[in-house]
């Protein structure tokens, strides 16, 4: 008997590899199409994006100043899901991120944030926070951020404050900076944050 020469695995190897460059191409595909959709959303777009860094000072209606930190990030496409979709959706879910409030040496307290841009192009969003910390430090915290992003390398930004006493988070009518539980009651305004360069 002759002996065969070959491999009968050969044309299911490349049956595995045609479909593993089909999978990883429309990966890349539907990245560029999210980021010519949505380049506020993506460092290396060409154009200004919205994630990143952003600092600036914060001052309240009482006149107490604050230093805010707030870091965004558009949520990978995709995420959670066997395959990368096409287009993205649930816009409720897009943005994510961290807030990083200071009003003294020591006086740091970090919350982890997520939300949404009220239309494609970004240019008003909004961000619920809640504190990263099992008993977050006392004083006044985000728990909403607004803001309006018009494709510059500065932010207009308001916050909705509250209190954080203890395990509580406060709001008080006689309180200027923290006076409802109405988060729109309570805004307060912050002049413009700046991006800060990227450490990345």
């Amino acid at each position: 008997m002759k002996r065969k020469s070959g491999c009968g695995c050969v044309p299911g190897l490349l049956g595995l590899g045609l479909f593993a460059a089909l999978v990883a191409g429309g990966h890349y595909l539907a990245i560029e199409i999210d980021k010519r959709r949505f380049p506020w959303g993506y460092r290396d777009s060409g154009q200004p994006p919205l994630v990143g860094t952003w600092v600036g000072p914060f001052t309240t209606a009482s006149g107490k100043r604050l230093a805010l930190m707030v870091d965004i990030e558009l949520v990978p496409l995709g995420r959670g899901r066997r395959y990368t979709p096409i287009i993205r959706t649930n816009r409720h879910a897009w943005l994510e991120g961290r807030v990083v409030v200071c009003d003294g040496p020591g006086r740091v307290r970090r919350l982890e944030a997520w939300g949404a841009p009220n239309d494609n192009r970004a240019s008003r969003f909004q961000l619920s926070t809640s504190s990263t910390d099992s008993l977050p430090p006392e004083g006044l915290s985000p728990s909403g951020l607004y803001g309006r992003f018009d494709g510059s390398d500065s932010l207009a930004l308001e916050a909705s404050l509250h209190l954080r006493r203890g395990k509580a988070a406060i709001t008080s009518s006689d309180d200027p900076d923290a006076g409802s539980d109405d988060p729109h009651a309570t805004r307060q305004g912050v002049p413009r944050l700046v991006r800060r360069a990227s450490m990345r």
